[in-house]
Protein backbone atom coordinates (compact mmCIF):
# COMPACT_ATOMS: atom_id res chain seq x y z
CA UNK A 1 0.00 0.00 0.00
CA UNK A 2 1.54 3.26 -1.22
CA UNK A 3 1.02 5.38 2.33
CA UNK A 4 -0.84 8.95 2.12
CA UNK A 5 0.21 11.44 4.16
CA UNK A 6 -0.77 15.12 4.45
CA UNK A 7 -1.52 18.49 6.52
CA UNK A 8 -4.98 19.15 7.54
CA UNK A 9 -5.84 22.09 5.08
CA UNK A 10 -6.77 25.44 7.33
CA UNK A 11 -10.37 25.43 8.28
CA UNK A 12 -11.81 28.93 8.88
CA UNK A 13 -14.56 28.96 11.74
CA UNK A 14 -15.37 32.69 12.39
CA UNK A 15 -11.92 33.61 12.70
CA UNK A 16 -10.38 30.48 13.49
CA UNK A 17 -7.67 28.76 12.16
CA UNK A 18 -5.79 25.56 12.64
CA UNK A 19 -3.17 23.35 11.35
CA UNK A 20 -2.71 19.36 12.41
CA UNK A 21 -0.62 17.31 10.51
CA UNK A 22 -2.90 13.82 9.94
CA UNK A 23 -1.23 10.90 8.31
CA UNK A 24 -4.01 7.94 6.81
CA UNK A 25 -2.00 5.08 6.21
CA UNK A 26 -4.50 3.50 4.06
CA UNK A 27 -5.69 4.67 0.47
CA UNK A 28 -9.14 5.46 -0.52
CA UNK A 29 -10.09 2.37 -2.14
CA UNK A 30 -8.45 0.23 1.10
CA UNK A 31 -10.74 2.63 3.38
CA UNK A 32 -13.89 2.13 1.85
CA UNK A 33 -13.48 -2.12 1.79
CA UNK A 34 -13.27 -1.60 5.56
CA UNK A 35 -15.57 0.99 5.88
CA UNK A 36 -18.16 -2.35 4.05
CA UNK A 37 -16.43 -4.47 6.55
CA UNK A 38 -17.60 -2.34 9.47
CA UNK A 39 -14.77 -1.11 10.58
CA UNK A 40 -15.76 2.69 12.79
CA UNK A 41 -12.11 3.69 12.32
CA UNK A 42 -11.92 3.80 8.71
CA UNK A 43 -15.48 5.66 8.62
CA UNK A 44 -13.44 8.70 10.77
CA UNK A 45 -10.82 8.29 8.26
CA UNK A 46 -12.11 8.13 4.71
CA UNK A 47 -15.23 11.16 6.77
CA UNK A 48 -12.23 12.88 7.37
CA UNK A 49 -11.68 12.44 3.51
CA UNK A 50 -14.90 13.61 1.91
CA UNK A 51 -14.20 16.72 4.96
CA UNK A 52 -11.05 18.01 3.40
CA UNK A 53 -11.41 16.87 -0.46
CA UNK A 54 -8.38 14.69 0.21
CA UNK A 55 -7.37 12.28 -2.34
CA UNK A 56 -11.50 11.82 -3.44
CA UNK A 57 -14.12 14.52 -4.26
CA UNK A 58 -15.17 16.75 -1.30
CA UNK A 59 -18.83 15.70 -0.49
CA UNK A 60 -19.99 17.48 3.16
CA UNK A 61 -22.67 15.08 3.34
CA UNK A 62 -21.52 11.44 2.97
CA UNK A 63 -18.31 13.41 5.37
CA UNK A 64 -21.36 13.97 7.98
CA UNK A 65 -23.08 10.50 7.65
CA UNK A 66 -19.40 8.64 8.01
CA UNK A 67 -18.45 10.67 11.14
CA UNK A 68 -21.46 10.57 12.62
CA UNK A 69 -21.15 6.63 12.23
CA UNK A 70 -17.65 6.47 13.08
CA UNK A 71 -18.34 8.78 16.26
CA UNK A 72 -20.19 5.88 17.88
CA UNK A 73 -16.41 4.37 19.03
CA UNK A 74 -15.75 7.03 21.18
CA UNK A 75 -12.55 7.93 19.32
CA UNK A 76 -11.29 11.52 19.70
CA UNK A 77 -10.53 12.30 15.54
CA UNK A 78 -14.13 11.09 14.80
CA UNK A 79 -15.69 13.58 17.71
CA UNK A 80 -13.70 16.40 17.14
CA UNK A 81 -14.56 16.40 13.16
CA UNK A 82 -18.18 15.58 14.01
CA UNK A 83 -18.16 18.26 16.06
CA UNK A 84 -16.82 20.59 13.67
CA UNK A 85 -19.60 19.59 11.43
CA UNK A 86 -22.17 20.99 13.61
CA UNK A 87 -20.23 24.30 15.01
CA UNK A 88 -20.15 25.14 11.32
CA UNK A 89 -22.68 23.58 9.57
CA UNK A 90 -20.75 21.18 7.55
CA UNK A 91 -23.22 18.69 6.09
CA UNK A 92 -25.70 19.60 8.83
CA UNK A 93 -27.55 22.52 10.29
CA UNK A 94 -25.52 24.35 12.59
CA UNK A 95 -26.34 22.92 16.37
CA UNK A 96 -23.83 24.62 18.87
CA UNK A 97 -25.07 22.23 21.58
CA UNK A 98 -24.24 19.05 19.31
CA UNK A 99 -21.08 20.58 18.65
CA UNK A 100 -20.42 21.27 22.52
CA UNK A 101 -21.01 17.66 23.22
CA UNK A 102 -18.69 15.96 20.84
CA UNK A 103 -16.21 18.86 21.08
CA UNK A 104 -15.63 18.06 24.96
CA UNK A 105 -15.67 14.04 24.55
CA UNK A 106 -12.61 15.01 22.11
CA UNK A 107 -10.84 17.70 24.34
CA UNK A 108 -11.25 14.98 27.59
CA UNK A 109 -9.29 12.53 25.23
CA UNK A 110 -6.29 15.46 25.01
CA UNK A 111 -7.33 16.27 21.03
CA UNK A 112 -5.54 19.52 21.21
CA UNK A 113 -7.87 21.21 18.25
CA UNK A 114 -10.82 20.55 20.55
CA UNK A 115 -9.70 23.21 23.28
CA UNK A 116 -9.83 26.39 21.18
CA UNK A 117 -13.36 25.39 20.19
CA UNK A 118 -14.60 24.60 24.03
CA UNK A 119 -12.41 28.13 24.80
CA UNK A 120 -14.40 29.90 22.32
CA UNK A 121 -17.58 28.06 22.79
CA UNK A 122 -17.59 28.51 26.99
CA UNK A 123 -16.48 32.73 26.00
CA UNK A 124 -19.31 33.31 23.78
CA UNK A 125 -21.83 30.53 25.21
CA UNK A 126 -22.10 29.03 21.79
CA UNK A 127 -24.27 25.51 22.98
CA UNK A 128 -23.39 26.06 26.90
CA UNK A 129 -23.76 28.46 29.26
CA UNK A 130 -21.38 31.73 29.08
CA UNK A 131 -18.33 30.97 31.22
CA UNK A 132 -15.16 33.20 31.15
CA UNK A 133 -13.78 31.09 33.41
CA UNK A 134 -13.96 28.03 31.75
CA UNK A 135 -13.34 29.77 27.98
CA UNK A 136 -9.76 30.71 30.59
CA UNK A 137 -9.11 27.29 31.43
CA UNK A 138 -9.11 25.89 27.64
CA UNK A 139 -7.80 28.86 26.24
CA UNK A 140 -4.68 28.50 27.89
CA UNK A 141 -4.32 25.01 27.21
CA UNK A 142 -4.99 25.77 23.48
CA UNK A 143 -2.21 28.18 23.58
CA UNK A 144 0.13 26.04 24.82
CA UNK A 145 2.45 26.35 21.64
CA UNK A 146 1.31 29.27 20.83
CA UNK A 147 0.11 28.39 17.49
CA UNK A 148 -3.79 29.08 17.88
CA UNK A 149 -3.82 32.78 17.12
CA UNK A 150 -7.36 33.09 17.61
CA UNK A 151 -7.44 31.56 21.47
CA UNK A 152 -4.46 33.92 21.86
CA UNK A 153 -6.63 36.76 21.04
CA UNK A 154 -9.41 35.68 23.36
CA UNK A 155 -7.53 35.30 25.87
CA UNK A 156 -5.91 38.66 25.94
CA UNK A 157 -9.26 39.68 26.03
CA UNK A 158 -10.30 38.47 29.25
CA UNK A 159 -6.99 39.56 30.32
CA UNK A 160 -7.84 43.06 29.07
CA UNK A 161 -11.33 43.09 30.93
CA UNK A 162 -11.17 40.54 33.71
CA UNK A 163 -13.32 37.78 32.68
CA UNK A 164 -12.53 34.80 34.21
CA UNK A 165 -9.15 35.74 35.49
CA UNK A 166 -7.99 38.81 36.91
CA UNK A 167 -7.57 41.76 35.30
CA UNK A 168 -4.07 42.27 33.85
CA UNK A 169 -3.16 44.80 31.24
CA UNK A 170 0.79 43.43 30.85
CA UNK A 171 -0.52 39.91 30.14
CA UNK A 172 -3.49 41.10 27.97
CA UNK A 173 -1.23 43.27 25.52
CA UNK A 174 1.11 40.57 25.78
CA UNK A 175 -1.02 38.17 24.30
CA UNK A 176 -2.49 40.74 21.54
CA UNK A 177 0.71 41.19 20.79
CA UNK A 178 2.03 37.33 20.35
CA UNK A 179 -1.70 37.01 17.94
CA UNK A 180 -0.37 40.11 16.24
CA UNK A 181 2.80 39.13 15.31
CA UNK A 182 1.47 35.95 13.94
CA UNK A 183 -1.31 38.21 11.46
CA UNK A 184 -4.58 38.76 13.65
CA UNK A 185 -6.06 42.08 12.43
CA UNK A 186 -8.25 42.56 15.39
CA UNK A 187 -5.12 42.01 18.01
CA UNK A 188 -2.96 44.09 15.99
CA UNK A 189 -5.53 47.18 16.08
CA UNK A 190 -5.81 46.22 19.91
CA UNK A 191 -1.85 46.70 20.02
CA UNK A 192 -2.23 49.68 18.19
CA UNK A 193 -4.67 51.00 20.11
CA UNK A 194 -2.09 49.93 23.86
CA UNK A 195 0.29 51.80 22.53
CA UNK A 196 -1.86 55.21 21.73
CA UNK A 197 -3.16 54.90 25.58
CA UNK A 198 -0.20 53.51 27.08
CA UNK A 199 -2.45 50.37 28.63
CA UNK A 200 -0.01 47.61 29.72
CA UNK A 201 2.65 48.86 28.16
CA UNK A 202 4.56 52.41 27.97
CA UNK A 203 2.63 55.12 26.16
CA UNK A 204 3.68 55.91 22.35
CA UNK A 205 0.99 57.23 20.27
CA UNK A 206 3.73 57.28 17.44
CA UNK A 207 4.46 54.00 17.66
CA UNK A 208 0.31 53.32 17.41
CA UNK A 209 0.21 55.76 14.25
CA UNK A 210 3.16 53.51 12.90
CA UNK A 211 0.53 50.31 13.43
CA UNK A 212 -2.73 51.78 11.84
CA UNK A 213 -1.30 53.15 9.14
CA UNK A 214 -0.15 49.29 7.95
CA UNK A 215 -3.42 47.76 9.55
CA UNK A 216 -5.20 50.59 7.65
CA UNK A 217 -3.09 50.58 4.13
CA UNK A 218 -4.25 46.69 3.89
CA UNK A 219 -7.50 47.98 3.81
CA UNK A 220 -8.70 47.50 7.73
CA UNK A 221 -11.92 49.61 8.40
CA UNK A 222 -11.40 49.50 11.96
CA UNK A 223 -7.57 51.00 11.51
CA UNK A 224 -8.45 53.67 9.12
CA UNK A 225 -11.14 54.88 11.86
CA UNK A 226 -8.79 54.57 14.37
CA UNK A 227 -5.99 56.18 12.16
CA UNK A 228 -8.36 58.83 11.15
CA UNK A 229 -8.69 59.59 14.74
CA UNK A 230 -5.30 60.00 15.54
CA UNK A 231 -4.91 63.12 12.66
CA UNK A 232 -8.00 64.64 14.03
CA UNK A 233 -6.51 64.45 17.45
CA UNK A 234 -3.18 64.89 16.53
CA UNK A 235 -2.02 62.21 18.54
CA UNK A 236 1.53 60.65 17.50
CA UNK A 237 0.95 62.65 14.09
CA UNK A 238 0.58 65.92 13.45
CA UNK A 239 -2.82 67.41 13.10
CA UNK A 240 -4.46 67.20 9.68
CA UNK A 241 -7.84 67.51 9.05
CA UNK A 242 -7.51 66.84 5.27
CA UNK A 243 -5.81 63.47 6.36
CA UNK A 244 -8.30 62.41 8.94
CA UNK A 245 -11.23 63.45 6.72
CA UNK A 246 -9.55 60.65 4.22
CA UNK A 247 -9.11 58.37 6.35
CA UNK A 248 -12.61 58.55 8.03
CA UNK A 249 -13.47 58.16 4.43
CA UNK A 250 -12.00 55.16 3.04
CA UNK A 251 -13.54 53.46 7.12
CA UNK A 252 -16.75 54.84 6.27
CA UNK A 253 -16.57 53.57 2.16
CA UNK A 254 -16.15 50.12 3.74
CA UNK A 255 -18.65 50.09 6.46
CA UNK A 256 -17.34 51.57 9.56
CA UNK A 257 -20.49 52.73 11.15
CA UNK A 258 -19.08 55.47 13.29
CA UNK A 259 -16.86 56.82 10.20
CA UNK A 260 -19.78 57.21 8.25
CA UNK A 261 -20.91 59.36 11.22
CA UNK A 262 -17.49 61.23 10.92
CA UNK A 263 -17.14 61.71 7.27
CA UNK A 264 -20.97 63.50 7.81
CA UNK A 265 -19.29 65.70 9.89
CA UNK A 266 -16.69 66.69 8.30
CA UNK A 267 -18.74 67.60 5.41
CA UNK A 268 -21.02 69.50 7.78
CA UNK A 269 -19.14 71.86 8.51
CA UNK A 270 -16.12 71.65 5.74
CA UNK A 271 -13.55 70.23 7.98
CA UNK A 272 -10.78 69.06 5.51
CA UNK A 273 -13.42 68.99 2.43
CA UNK A 274 -15.68 71.49 1.05
CA UNK A 275 -18.84 72.21 3.24
CA UNK A 276 -20.92 69.74 1.78
CA UNK A 277 -24.69 69.47 3.29
CA UNK A 278 -26.04 67.12 0.85
CA UNK A 279 -23.12 65.02 1.40
CA UNK A 280 -23.09 65.28 5.35
CA UNK A 281 -27.03 64.16 5.04
CA UNK A 282 -26.55 61.03 3.34
CA UNK A 283 -23.67 60.11 5.21
CA UNK A 284 -25.72 60.59 8.36
CA UNK A 285 -28.52 58.82 7.33
CA UNK A 286 -26.61 55.74 6.70
CA UNK A 287 -24.81 55.56 10.13
CA UNK A 288 -28.25 56.16 11.44
CA UNK A 289 -29.74 53.51 9.22
CA UNK A 290 -27.15 51.24 11.98
CA UNK A 291 -28.68 52.59 15.30
CA UNK A 292 -26.06 55.06 15.16
CA UNK A 293 -26.94 57.23 18.17
CA UNK A 294 -24.70 60.49 17.03
CA UNK A 295 -26.24 59.96 13.83
CA UNK A 296 -29.54 60.72 14.85
CA UNK A 297 -28.30 63.79 16.70
CA UNK A 298 -26.82 64.92 13.70
CA UNK A 299 -29.97 64.40 11.33
CA UNK A 300 -32.46 65.90 13.71
CA UNK A 301 -29.93 69.21 12.91
CA UNK A 302 -29.94 69.02 9.23
CA UNK A 303 -33.90 68.83 9.60
CA UNK A 304 -33.41 71.55 12.15
CA UNK A 305 -31.79 73.79 10.13
CA UNK A 306 -32.80 72.69 6.85
CA UNK A 307 -29.03 71.73 5.64
CA UNK A 308 -28.89 69.07 3.23
CA UNK A 309 -33.03 68.25 3.26
CA UNK A 310 -36.42 70.16 3.58
CA UNK A 311 -36.50 71.72 6.98
CA UNK A 312 -38.83 69.90 9.31
CA UNK A 313 -38.85 70.25 12.98
CA UNK A 314 -40.81 67.01 13.92
CA UNK A 315 -38.47 65.14 11.73
CA UNK A 316 -35.56 66.82 13.87
CA UNK A 317 -37.45 66.56 17.14
CA UNK A 318 -37.86 62.72 16.54
CA UNK A 319 -34.59 62.16 15.59
CA UNK A 320 -33.19 63.97 18.82
CA UNK A 321 -35.56 61.68 20.83
CA UNK A 322 -33.76 58.35 19.09
CA UNK A 323 -30.81 60.14 19.71
CA UNK A 324 -31.17 60.70 23.92
CA UNK A 325 -31.65 56.83 24.04
CA UNK A 326 -28.02 56.98 25.98
CA UNK A 327 -29.17 60.35 27.79
CA UNK A 328 -26.53 61.72 25.61
CA UNK A 329 -26.27 65.33 26.58
CA UNK A 330 -26.36 67.37 23.07
CA UNK A 331 -29.59 65.14 22.50
CA UNK A 332 -31.23 66.20 25.53
CA UNK A 333 -29.93 69.52 24.67
CA UNK A 334 -31.71 69.47 21.83
CA UNK A 335 -34.86 68.47 22.28
CA UNK A 336 -34.93 71.31 25.87
CA UNK A 337 -34.53 73.67 23.09
CA UNK A 338 -37.57 72.38 21.01
CA UNK A 339 -39.67 72.00 23.32
CA UNK A 340 -38.64 75.69 24.68
CA UNK A 341 -40.12 77.20 21.02
CA UNK A 342 -42.44 74.51 20.82
CA UNK A 343 -40.98 73.24 17.45
CA UNK A 344 -41.99 70.00 16.77
CA UNK A 345 -43.47 69.27 19.92
CA UNK A 346 -45.74 70.95 21.51
CA UNK A 347 -44.02 74.10 23.93
CA UNK A 348 -43.21 73.00 27.53
CA UNK A 349 -41.05 75.13 29.05
CA UNK A 350 -41.12 73.01 32.05
CA UNK A 351 -39.86 69.70 30.40
CA UNK A 352 -37.34 71.83 28.98
CA UNK A 353 -35.78 72.39 32.06
CA UNK A 354 -35.99 69.14 33.03
CA UNK A 355 -34.06 67.86 30.07
CA UNK A 356 -31.64 70.80 30.23
CA UNK A 357 -30.81 69.11 34.15
CA UNK A 358 -30.11 66.59 32.91
CA UNK A 359 -27.64 67.28 29.96
CA UNK A 360 -26.06 69.70 32.98
CA UNK A 361 -25.41 67.23 35.07
CA UNK A 362 -23.12 65.59 32.55
CA UNK A 363 -20.90 69.01 32.74
CA UNK A 364 -22.44 69.63 28.60
CA UNK A 365 -21.54 73.70 28.86
CA UNK A 366 -24.25 74.88 26.32
CA UNK A 367 -26.97 73.14 28.54
CA UNK A 368 -25.52 74.57 32.00
CA UNK A 369 -25.03 77.58 30.35
CA UNK A 370 -29.27 77.90 28.79
CA UNK A 371 -30.48 76.00 32.43
CA UNK A 372 -28.87 79.08 34.05
CA UNK A 373 -30.94 81.52 32.17
CA UNK A 374 -33.97 80.10 32.73
CA UNK A 375 -32.94 80.24 36.64
CA UNK A 376 -32.51 84.10 36.09
CA UNK A 377 -36.01 83.95 34.02
CA UNK A 378 -37.86 81.96 35.93
CA UNK A 379 -38.64 80.09 33.22
CA UNK A 380 -39.72 76.25 33.71
CA UNK A 381 -37.90 76.39 37.59
CA UNK A 382 -37.94 79.34 39.96
CA UNK A 383 -36.31 82.46 39.64
CA UNK A 384 -32.81 81.69 41.65
CA UNK A 385 -29.98 83.80 40.75
CA UNK A 386 -27.25 81.68 43.13
CA UNK A 387 -27.94 78.42 41.10
CA UNK A 388 -27.61 80.57 38.22
CA UNK A 389 -24.58 81.86 39.28
CA UNK A 390 -23.64 78.23 40.20
CA UNK A 391 -24.24 76.95 36.51
CA UNK A 392 -22.58 79.77 35.00
CA UNK A 393 -19.58 79.08 36.55
CA UNK A 394 -19.47 75.61 35.53
CA UNK A 395 -20.51 76.36 32.05
CA UNK A 396 -17.43 79.24 31.77
CA UNK A 397 -14.91 76.47 33.20
CA UNK A 398 -15.85 74.60 30.08
CA UNK A 399 -14.48 77.76 28.10
CA UNK A 400 -18.25 78.45 27.14
CA UNK A 401 -18.47 82.16 25.82
CA UNK A 402 -22.38 82.45 26.46
CA UNK A 403 -21.64 81.80 29.84
CA UNK A 404 -19.19 83.92 30.08
CA UNK A 405 -21.26 87.04 28.85
CA UNK A 406 -23.99 85.96 31.05
CA UNK A 407 -21.85 85.47 34.21
CA UNK A 408 -20.81 89.35 33.02
CA UNK A 409 -24.16 90.22 33.04
CA UNK A 410 -24.78 88.84 36.29
CA UNK A 411 -21.84 91.42 37.93
CA UNK A 412 -22.67 93.94 35.94
CA UNK A 413 -26.38 94.22 37.51
CA UNK A 414 -25.54 92.54 40.51
CA UNK A 415 -27.86 89.43 40.13
CA UNK A 416 -26.80 86.72 42.55
CA UNK A 417 -23.38 88.00 43.18
CA UNK A 418 -22.19 91.76 44.56
CA UNK A 419 -21.93 93.96 41.52
CA UNK A 420 -18.78 94.52 40.37
CA UNK A 421 -18.23 96.44 37.08
CA UNK A 422 -14.35 95.62 36.72
CA UNK A 423 -15.45 91.67 37.44
CA UNK A 424 -17.93 92.33 34.47
CA UNK A 425 -15.67 94.04 32.29
CA UNK A 426 -13.06 90.95 32.45
CA UNK A 427 -15.93 88.80 31.76
CA UNK A 428 -17.08 90.58 28.66
CA UNK A 429 -13.60 90.16 27.43
CA UNK A 430 -13.47 86.66 27.87
CA UNK A 431 -16.63 86.32 25.95
CA UNK A 432 -15.56 88.94 23.43
CA UNK A 433 -11.55 86.40 22.36
CA UNK A 434 -14.06 83.78 21.88
CA UNK A 435 -16.44 85.40 19.58
CA UNK A 436 -18.94 86.72 21.40
CA UNK A 437 -20.67 89.87 19.27
CA UNK A 438 -22.90 91.30 22.06
CA UNK A 439 -19.97 90.69 24.53
CA UNK A 440 -17.88 92.62 22.50
CA UNK A 441 -21.01 95.24 22.40
CA UNK A 442 -21.31 95.81 25.63
CA UNK A 443 -17.42 96.31 26.08
CA UNK A 444 -16.99 99.00 24.26
CA UNK A 445 -20.02 100.34 26.11
CA UNK A 446 -17.90 99.81 29.53
CA UNK A 447 -14.67 101.59 28.11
Amino acid sequence: MKKLAFILSLFSISIFTFAQQVEISEDIETLEEMVKQGSLEAMGKLGYCYLTGTNIDKNEKEAFKLLNNASKSGDAFSNFYLGKCHYEGIGTSKKYSKAFGYMSHAAQQNFEQAYSYLGRMYYFGEGVTKNKKEAVKWLKKAIEDEKDIESLYLLASCYDKGEGILKNEAKSFEYFEKAADKGHVQARIEQAYAYKIGKGVQQNTAKAVELYSIIAKEGDKDAAYFLASCYENGDGVAQSNSSAFQWYLQAAEKGNIEAQNKVGEYYYKGLGTNQNYDNAFSWFSKAADAANLQAFNNLGNCYYNGHGTKLDYKKAFANYVKASKDDMPEALYNQAVCYSKGQGVKLNMRTSAQLLFKAAQVEYAPAQNLLATYYINGTGVDRDYKKAIIWLEFASNQGNADAFYNLANCYAKGLGVQKDKTKASNLYSRAAELGHEEAKKELKKIQ
